[in-house]
């Protein structure tokens, strides 16, 4: 026989975890909707090509891509996508003309990267993408951010930062010390700062690489010095946005670093004014974001207290990525929710609950009694927007009644012969095992109706 299990870093998702995720989904669609986004889908296949075009992710992404090929086909022409922006910018090239800018697009769907799997990290795990293409504003950017803020909101999240910092900034700091021209290499190995820590980083940063077999060694990155001057102006720049004005003057005066700090306070006022709270919003400058095409403000969200997850939500601007496909300038900024780290944290925190069925209300199948009546009471039901299940074997009452207890739902409609006889039926509150006895079947509707309300309303 053929083992069951799933390969590593792969999984299953049972009733009692996909119930959940289905409703976040479903709050996480309502949120994107109401600030005109709209949903596309792209294929999870793509050309190798397009997903490994200059800027399209870091060398550490582009290692984990699963490679597709078919029997007879060409290796290296297919891989699977590893994120859903890069499909968005070839999207985008391909239809501008269709769609129009500035183009609001949310995507839900699997990525798939080859990386070691660990806590809350996967092989294949669902994103929740939402982007605006077409446009540099500020507003787009604060957008962005308050997305994040209401669908977490929303999901029952309460209490999770979101850090912004701005690519410039670190563009400033990085020709101030004199080493603009390791600006991607510098800002790969800083977005380590807090999983590694700070003399790790240095470490990194300004160790000669023993080189492969056949290569050149591969020079410091940064002097010890430039390391630990750029790692002392990040540690000093993490807190509420307001640290922006003790930034140091040499930096600055920068115009890069200037021009970063300006768009950084102008999103800062627009979450303001948004109604974004002060205490979910904080500066990081040593927030850089590990892939290559973003260009201006990028951010992290992470839930306080369970910070070792890391990130539920990321982002940032990334005003060149669709130049792989088109010589259009189509700037753009977005964000991600990784569903599957989400609800891994939410599982961990006993955030989630337990029902393991769709259908509030259990419908018995009375043994000896007639299956017909089971089914059109749940029809009735059914039509009034009450989700029913009719238990399909005539068992035993009590074992029927566990088996709803086991599920998740909340009530169950009983009918015996005697109660066939005079056309009521029993309304059994699953939690509390009390009944609502002889209750007259013209008032199905209503009094299961009014059960489902009082017990949301906890009377």
């Amino acid at each position: 026989m053929i083992d069951p299990r799933v390969a590593s870093g792969l999984r299953d998702v049972p009733p009692s975890a996909m119930i959940p995720r289905e409703r976040m989904l479903a709050t996480f669609r309502k949120v994107f909707s109401s600030y005109g986004f709209m949903p596309i889908e792209t294929p999870h296949i793509e050309r190798m090509e397009v997903l490994t075009g200059k800027g399209a992710g870091s060398d550490e992404v582009l290692r984990q891509i699963f490679e597709v090929v078919n029997k007879g086909g060409d290796p290296g022409k297919l891989a699977l996508r590893f994120d859903l922006t890069v499909p968005l910018a070839r999207f985008v090239a391909k239809h501008v003309n269709e769609i129009g800018i500035p183009f609001k697009r949310y995507a839900i769907g699997s990525v798939f990267r080859g990386e070691r799997p660990a806590k809350g990290r996967f092989r294949e795990f669902t994103q929740c993408d939402f982007d605006t293409v077409g446009t540099e504003s500020e507003v787009a950017d604060a957008e962005i951010i308050q997305v994040i803020y209401d669908a977490l909101a929303s999901a029952g999240i309460r209490d999770f930062r979101i850090a912004i910092n701005h690519r410039l900034v670190l563009n400033g700091l990085l020709e101030t010390l004199g080493a603009e021209g390791q600006g991607a290499s510098v800002l790969r190995v800083l977005d380590k700062l807090d999983k590694i820590g700070r003399d790790k980083v240095i470490v990194e940063l300004t160790t000669s690489k023993m080189p492969e077999e056949g290569e050149s060694p591969v020079s410091p990155i940064l002097t010890v010095e430039q390391a630990k001057r750029l790692l002392d102006f990040v540690e000093a720049g993490r807190g509420p946005v307001e640290i922006l004005d003790q930034i140091d003057a040499g930096i600055a005066a920068n115009p890069q670093a200037a021009q970063g700090i300006t768009k950084l306070r102008t999103i800062h006022q627009l979450l303001v004014a948004a109604g974004v709270p002060t205490e979910a919003i904080e500066l990081n400058l040593g927030l850089a974001r590990g892939l290559d095409y973003y260009t201006g403000v990028v951010f992290e969200t992470t839930i306080t207290g369970w910070e070792k997850f890391g990130s539920v939500s990321s982002g940032g601007r990334y005003d060149n990525l669709a130049s792989l496909f088109t010589d259009r300038k189509l700037p753009g900024v977005g964000a991600s929710i990784g569903l599957d780290r989400l609800m891994a944290l939410m599982e961990e925190a006993g955030w989630l609950g337990g029902t393991s069925t769709t259908a509030p209300i259990l419908v018995a199948n009375f043994p000896g009694g007639d299956p017909a009546i089971a089914v059109a009471l749940a029809a009735r039901l059914r039509k009034t927007g009450v989700g029913a299940e009719v238990y399909p074997d005539p068992i035993q009452i009590g074992k029927q009644m566990g088996y709803g207890t086991t599920r998740g739902h909340k009530f169950a409609v009983i009918v015996g012969p005697d109660e066939v006889a005079s056309r009521v039926f029993n309304l059994r509150d699953l939690t509390t095992r009390q009944e609502q006895k002889a209750v007259a079947w013209d008032a199905l509707e209503s009094t299961v109706q009014a059960a489902l309300a009082g017990q949301a309303s906890g009377s």
